[in-house]
């Protein structure tokens, strides 16, 4: 064999492995946290394993794929920058914040990657995944995915809704609930919502199963020109069963738009969502219309702990007032990345919950990990600095949807395009009433825009480069 082919075939295994890799895990995201919890039970070193398997792909692939990328640039080089800089910037002041406020290195930097690491996905796959074909094929198995998480979901609903209304269990028989880990100190009640039980098969939240549902749908409308009803229906029903007005709240954004693309049948679903929000937003977790002062003690919420809803709605009130307060002492750069609001400071237990009278070790937040209201948490803990950098960010991403579609010659990458657009949309509602980081959404989005991106700007070295 020539050492020209030796040197292609190396080059041709590289990727490919990589490749495979990267589509495994974009696959295996939306049961991860089943498989976690499940392989938890028995071991725990290697569930921990298993949960930080995104990161560690993360942390090998990224200094690799900016050399793939550099090593492959051309003309679409510029559109990398205008997605990198915003990320270093928010990178910049973040560390700058922790800093000023003395803050521990390590935290800080962890805070930090905690708010970055799946957009850099985005440069991850544009280096390995560079073809319409590999693009078409696999949004046709998350496809497949998201439908069999729907059956899943139908026969969730029935058999909860059957074991209740029909056979007369209670809602805390957990025999009524299938394909789905429920926490031990979790209140069931908080699973259903107008008589209808919120499913999440293999996920450890309804809003985060509706959302992957919707972020599927969104792609799937956009880049199909002859959609089939029964798919579209599936994908919506399964939404509607997450039963969560901030998934509400995106689908009644996405119907909008097809209704303005020309395809008025949606129009039918209009009404029902329009009502659903409407009622929901009076509920007691997200009431947006009732934004009152949260008192400073743990008295104000823990008097609801007998109805779930009403629990967690108190202590979003509170969490969110505590995040206003914290940022109002610190205005422009917050007081630290990992300080207040995510995993990462609920993990090493940050002074800043002490100094703000919040109580760590409350039940809810030990349990979710986080307050889940990533803009609170992001105003607190970067101010209006790390806002202003998130914000560009998004503009960015918009930006570089935009250019790519107009540039795009096929209608599947411009329809991949134009939904993710709107996707970006969906990211920026999402965290009012959840965390940011929810790999089965976010992973997956990045990772559809850094392989739209990486088919745009496709430089394989042809086999004479290679030979040089």
């Amino acid at each position: 064999m020539k050492n020209c082919d030796v040197k292609i075939l190396n080059h041709i295994k590289y990727k490919d492995i990589i490749s495979w890799w990267l589509i495994f895990l974009l696959c295996f995201i939306p049961f991860e946290f089943y498989v976690v919890k499940n392989t938890g039970l028995w071991s725990s070193d290697l569930s921990g394993f298993i949960r930080r398997l995104d990161l560690i792909t993360i942390i090998i692939f990224f200094p690799i794929a900016l050399i793939e990328l550099y090593k492959n640039r051309r003309i679409f080089n510029w559109l990398y920058l205008g997605l990198l800089l915003p990320i270093i910037f928010l990178g910049i002041s973040g560390l700058l914040s922790g800093i000023m406020n003395g803050n521990s290195l390590f935290v800080t930097c962890y805070g930090i990657f905690d708010y970055i690491q799946n957009f850099l996905v985005i440069f991850i796959f544009a280096a390995f995944i560079r073809k319409v074909d590999e693009l078409n094929k696999i949004f046709r198995l998350l496809l497949i995915i998201a439908l069999f998480l729907v059956i899943t979901a139908f026969i969730q609903e029935l058999w909860a809704v059957v074991s209740k209304y029909i056979l007369n269990k209670d809602i805390n028989d957990r025999r009524i609930y299938i394909f789905q880990y429920l926490e031990d100190g979790g209140v069931l009640k908080a699973f259903w919502r107008f008589g209808i039980y919120r499913v999440a098969p293999f996920m450890n939240s309804p809003i985060i199963f509706g959302l992957y549902l919707l972020l599927i749908l969104t792609i799937y409308l956009f880049r199909t020109k002859k959609l089939k009803l029964t798919i579209v229906l599936s994908l919506l029903t399964g939404s509607f069963l997450s039963v969560s007005r901030i998934v509400y709240l995106c689908i009644t954004l996405l119907v909008g738009i097809q209704i303005i693309k020309g395809r008025k049948w949606f129009v039918i679903l209009l009404i029902p969502l329009v009502v659903a929000i409407l009622y929901m937003s009076f509920m007691p977790d997200l009431n947006i219309w009732k934004l009152k002062d949260g008192s400073s003690e743990v008295a104000e919420y823990a008097k609801y702990t007998e109805d779930a809803e009403d629990f967690e709605g108190a202590f979003r009130l509170y969490a969110r007032n505590k995040a206003v307060t914290i940022w109002k002492d610190h205005p422009f750069l917050g007081v630290g990345p990992g300080m207040f609001g995510g995993v990462v400071s609920v993990k090493y237990r940050s002074h800043v919950y002490e100094e703000y009278n919040f109580p760590i070790n409350n039940q809810y937040l030990t349990r979710i990990w986080g307050i889940e209201q990533f803009w609170f948490q992001s105003l607190a803990e970067t101010g209006v600095i790390g806002i202003a950098a998130f914000v560009g960010l998004f503009i960015s991403l918009i930006a570089v949807f935009h250019n790519l579609n107009q540039r795009a010659e096929s209608y599947e990458l411009k329809g991949l395009f134009k939904g993710l657009i709107l996707c970006t949309g969906i990211i920026v509602i999402y965290p009012f009433g959840i965390t940011l980081n929810i790999p089965p959404v976010l992973f997956t989005y990045s990772a559809l825009a850094g392989i739209g991106l990486g088919c745009m700007n496709n430089s394989d070295k042809t086999r004479a480069k290679l030979c040089q």
